[in-house]
């Protein structure tokens, strides 16, 4: 599997999401170099592997990560997965939980909720087949923000981060997706998780968070203002307060009431 790589420290593995590629988390990746090994692969049919067989399964997605993880000789890693590859984060919390220390659910959601999403999975797909994948990369990807105009440069990033995304690959990624559901299979998780989404995001919306949140048995919620679907690029210094402060160890006061 192709990858980034960058830095000393603790090992955290970023996992970018549909129309995406290792080049999402450029900007990220510098700024957390000095503290940990960042590790960004590329999904093949995406990005640097774009013209990799794609894998056709959410499971096969996590056993890659395991598989590079082994390759890397990591015992255990931080993880971060960003919008589809929050999927693949949960199918390595339910087989996996071993090779990982904390794990960060961003923009991301149980289940492809098909009445919150900007557009629906149907549309996505016929807009591959129909204009090809740039075309539907372009689509997704101008869906990400919560003010477009201010957004310019974040959004010129994420369209070079997705040019390499093929045709095959992000089928493959629409049907390993669009049908699974982790509901009522993280209870028993003792991982410790953050969800972290942006209160404008439209792609898994903040009640699919929240959701999310209350499906997992050791969870942090945190919902920041001003950004969507690439809340790391819309307000990176907020973003990476949290992520340090929970990647460092920081729980809430009390985790013991869950109810809303």
């Amino acid at each position: 599997m192709f990858y980034r790589r960058r830095g000393r420290g603790p090992a955290l593995v970023l996992l970018h999401g549909f129309a995406s590629s290792s080049l999402f988390w450029s900007g990220l990746m510098s700024s957390l170099q000095a503290d940990f090994d960042v590790i960004a692969p590329d999904w093949p049919g995406f990005g640097a592997a774009g013209l990799q067989p794609p894998y056709r399964r959410v499971r096969d997605f996590a056993s890659g990560v395991v598989s590079l993880a082994d390759e890397l000789r990591l015992e255990r890693m931080h993880i971060v997965g960003h919008s589809m590859s929050g999927f693949v984060v949960q199918e390595l919390l339910c087989r996996h939980s071993d090779r990982l220390g904390r794990a960060v659910l961003y923009g991301a959601g149980l289940s492809v909720n098909r009445g919150r999403r900007f557009e629906t999975v149907a549309q996505t797909r016929q807009r591959l087949q129909a204009e090809g994948a740039e075309a539907a990369a372009r689509k997704v990807v101008g869906s990400w923000f919560a003010d477009a105009a201010r957004s310019a440069a974040a959004k010129a990033a994420c369209l070079e981060a997705a040019a390499g995304m093929s045709a095959e690959g992000a089928t493959a990624a629409i049907e390993a997706t669009q049908d699974v559901d982790y509901t009522d299979k993280l209870r028993n998780c003792s991982t410790p998780t953050l969800v972290l989404s942006g209160e404008a995001e439209r792609s898994h919306p903040p009640a699919s968070a929240l959701e999310l949140y209350q499906a997992l048995g050791n969870a942090h919620l945190c919902i920041l203002p001003l950004c969507g679907h690439a809340a790391h690029l819309e307000q990176p210094q907020w973003f990476e307060g949290v992520l340090r402060e929970f990647l460092a160890g920081s729980e809430p006061s009390d985790t013991a009431d869950r109810q809303f």
